[in-house]
């Protein structure tokens, strides 16, 4: 399902002004992890791509159940979505030709899978930044339900 440029223009927002995504998986005996997520985008219109960095539970989770929701709540436009779908983590040493739902493994490592030198932790302070990000990885996942509302409205599948 292509998600639309207000959704693409806000996965763009993330990062920036300390604002994150949540990432919820879920076990296969039902035991639901979320974290909560900052270095994240769109990867065409049809994928969502966050850095690999601490999400243990996270790749427990997908290999029992490779099935995620990404929420995003849009602060300054009072929206908020909710993406549900097949979900991965593309490992350094992956195929480049690996295929996941559309995206080749080596496109998405190429292009996000050094993501602190693309954008740098500006937002934590000095004295609590970690001397180096360990990236392991891209989480990929790929968008198959949007859910949508407003505080006004009571969520909405979008179809």
């Amino acid at each position: 399902m292509k998600m639309n440029d207000e959704m693409l223009s806000s996965l763009k927002a993330i990062g920036q002004g300390g604002f994150v995504v949540h990432l919820t998986t879920v076990s296969a005996k039902a035991v639901p992890n979320t974290v909560g997520e900052r270095f994240v985008a769109a990867f065409g219109d049809e994928h969502i791509v966050i850095a690999d960095m601490f999400a243990q539970k996270t790749k427990v989770n997908l290999n029992e159940n490779p099935v995620g929701i990404i929420t995003v709540a849009h602060p300054v436009k009072g929206r908020y979505w909710a993406f549900r779908g097949p979900c991965t983590i593309i490992m350094w040493g992956e195929d480049d030709d690996y295929d996941f739902h559309g995206v080749k493994a080596g496109d998405v490592l190429r292009e996000w899978g050094d993501w602190a030198a693309k954008e740098p932790p500006s937002e934590v302070p000095p004295d609590i930044r970690p001397p180096a990000l360990c990236q392991r990885g891209v989480i990929t996942l790929k968008v198959d339900d949007i859910y949508s509302w407003k505080p006004d409205e009571l969520g909405k599948e979008i179809n």
